[in-house]
């Protein structure tokens, strides 16, 4: 920004809050790219404006532009950003009835509503720092600097910006350094199961959904608990898993199986075919565990699912499957068997859809295969003493990654590194005199 802006009009609504006077109005991604800096002014300390600077993380940085340049719905919430230096001014709108037809008398308006509407008028010597939206400001500038940005319609694409005053002082800075932190430490991130319910970017989400509305064994009333933990207990025998469980292992499958990074599946939404190619993985997945697991096939296509689950989960232990650790823990044992089958990444734009659906549903397949034979009783190895206590009749979720590096052990397919520590990781959990021998069958 060391050529000095030109002035421009905002169409903008004033308001306030508290202490804060704001106008909310309406930026191009041009004007935000031109108009707005990251830091620099708000700490006059270089090596803290530096800091705030590298707290913008570039990898995020680059999701969202490629959200910006690929998807055709894209759309951003409000930023919110401070007004320092320079002197806008506030254009007010004159209020008055326009037509005879609309019953509308503004006497009944308050003083604060008729002064609400007008311009905002910025000369070009303003300095404008993002409190809230770091991110999507480096976002929108990385994707307005590729060619295919700048040849669309992104430039012209507009965002809802809140503009709070903000004083070049001491003070003022100290004011709007303490709203950056509040409204950055206290902004709640979207819950799981509201992501599941809502989210049609998620490919695990969109997943998730599919398979309790649309795939017949897990859409069946009452068979999948929804609600927002994982939590079964030992006898809630109408309920075979969560719905916050079956997210968890698309996404431990999904991640492996696709080659793709774990941002741009909760991101960067597919397009209708390679949605598809998810959709077949994840009907592929139980429809393998109910074949090659006769439990999870009379609980999930028999006539009475209470039933098979009360013999299967209760409180002597019963079957690894049906608990949600044990189903998490089949996820990351077939991704893990499926890792080396697929040579293409997803979504790749040289890669033949139908071809790689067939090699990723033929991953899973062999995966299964290679564990048909997986010891599914708690009370046996690999588990007793380990992720199930007898003495407690408790499941010790937390030793799960242990168990799980245990099996591949035995199946022959844990990393070298892996392997090297496996025995300290036991003694570390279970005590010096535990051996890693206990526990393979």
């Amino acid at each position: 920004m060391t050529n000095r802006l030109e002035p421009t009009y905002l169409p903008a609504l004033k308001g306030r809050i508290g202490k804060w006077a704001f106008y909310t109005t309406l930026m191009t991604f041009s004007e935000i790219a031109d108009r707005i800096r990251l830091s620099d002014e708000v700490y006059q300390n270089k090596n803290l404006s530096d800091m705030v600077q590298r707290s913008v993380n570039s990898d995020r940085a680059e999701k969202i532009a490629e959200y910006l340049l690929r998807e055709e719905e894209r759309f951003f919430p409000a930023m919110v950003v401070a007004v320092f230096e320079g002197e806008p001014n506030w254009l007010e709108f004159a209020i008055t009835k326009q037509s005879q037809n609309i019953d509308f008398d503004i006497n009944q308006l308050s003083r604060a509503k008729l002064d609400s509407f007008g311009f905002l008028s910025l000369t070009g010597d303003e300095q404008l720092f993002p409190l809230d939206g770091q991110h999507r400001l480096a976002g929108i500038r990385k994707a307005l600097e590729d060619p295919e940005g700048q040849s669309s319609y992104l430039p012209d694409d507009e965002v809802t910006v809140m503009l709070v005053a903000h004083e070049p002082s001491t003070e003022g800075r100290t004011r709007s350094r303490r709203l950056f932190t509040v409204l950055n430490k206290r902004a709640v991130s979207v819950k799981k199961h509201e992501t599941i319910a809502l989210d049609e970017d998620d490919v695990m989400a969109i997943a998730t959904r599919h398979l309790v509305e649309k795939f017949a064994p897990l859409s069946r009333e009452g068979v999948v608990s929804f609600r927002t933990n994982a939590n079964i207990k030992a006898n809630e025998h109408r309920i075979f898993t969560a719905i916050v469980t079956l997210y968890d292992i698309l996404n431990d499958l999904f991640k492996v199986i696709s080659k793709r990074k774990p941002l741009e599946l909760k991101f960067n939404r597919p397009n209708d075919d390679w949605i598809e190619v998810y959709l077949s993985c994840a009907e592929c997945f139980f429809d393998q565990m109910i074949e090659k697991f006769p439990e999870i096939g009379l609980c999930l296509n028999g006539s009475d699912p209470s039933e098979v689950i009360a013999e299967n989960r209760h409180e002597n232990g019963g079957h690894i499957l049906f608990r949600p650790v044990g189903q998490r823990l089949l996820a990351q044992l077939v991704a893990e068997a499926a890792r080396g089958a697929l040579d293409e990444a997803f979504e790749e734009r040289d890669s033949e859809v139908e071809k790689v659906k067939k090699k990723a549903v033929d991953a899973i397949k062999s995966g299964f295969e290679r564990f048909a034979n997986l010891p599914t009783d708690l009370t046996q190895k690999p588990y007793a003493e380990l992720i199930w206590e007898p003495d407690t009749q408790k499941m010790q979720v937390g030793r799960a990654t242990l168990v799980r590096d245990i099996v591949l052990k035995r199946y022959g397919l844990i990393k070298p590194s892996v392997d090297s520590k496996l025995q300290n990781r036991l003694k570390s959990s279970l005590g010096e005199a535990r051996e890693l021998d206990e526990f393979l069958w």
